[in-house]
């Protein structure tokens, strides 16, 4: 009993932690078609601590979606011309992609953070200042590559209070929570597949 106590006011005191996310929307917030087509996920612009956590959530979701229709460009060789991909890119950078990604659509996440300073943030108006905050950002991007056009862009930030943090690593709990606003958001507007191959980490849990 004692435990489940314990746990619980873990979990009460790590939701008050987050003093605040929000959504920011674009124009380019379009239905994401998961049945058609190969993804490729690019590298993702993180800090190292927080890296590892980052690209295996992102490639758990989409992996829901797609199958092994979807890979991370750091794990084959052949992908790594495709390492440093800028955001907003136009057409003609889109439709040079596809040259070196050899997939229908990329998806690009750059995540920047700060503490107590938020002055380089591209929606500092949605913070508010504070001494010890850690504050973070998540872009995500997703690019067709057939048509050379941005096809869904979405901004999440959050910020923290370190003095109330339960955690030593509140820059990554911040991140984790800003993706996770947006792939609630990918969630509620995307065209999922009736069937598809199983992943082999799905395969692999079957046989076990």
């Amino acid at each position: 009993m004692k435990k489940t106590l314990y746990y619980l006011l873990l979990l009460f005191l790590s939701s008050c932690n987050v003093t605040h996310y929000f959504l920011h929307s674009t124009d380019k917030v379009n239905t994401l078609d998961f049945s058609k087509g190969t993804w490729l996920i690019g590298d993702i612009e993180v800090d190292q601590n927080t890296k590892t956590k980052l690209t295996r959530a992102v490639m758990a979701d989409f992996s829901k979606y797609l199958g092994r229709r979807v890979k991370y460009s750091m794990d084959e060789r052949k992908y790594f011309a495709t390492k440093q991909v800028p955001l907003k890119l136009d057409k003609a950078a889109i439709l040079d992609l596809k040259k070196a990604a050899d997939a229908d659509y990329y998806v690009n996440i750059k995540c920047k953070n700060a503490k107590n300073d938020f002055s380089n943030f591209e929606f500092q108006n949605h913070f508010y200042y504070k001494k010890q905050m850690t504050y973070a950002e998540v872009i995500l991007e997703v690019y067709d590559l057939n048509r050379g056009e941005i096809i869904y862009s979405r901004a999440s930030g959050g910020c923290l209070e370190e003095e109330l943090s339960i955690t030593n690593y509140p820059t990554s709990v911040v991140i984790m929570g800003c993706y996770r606003k947006i792939i609630n958001d990918i969630k509620k507007i995307s065209i999922n597949p009736v069937n598809r191959l199983p992943t082999y980490q799905e395969k692999k849990n079957l046989k076990s």
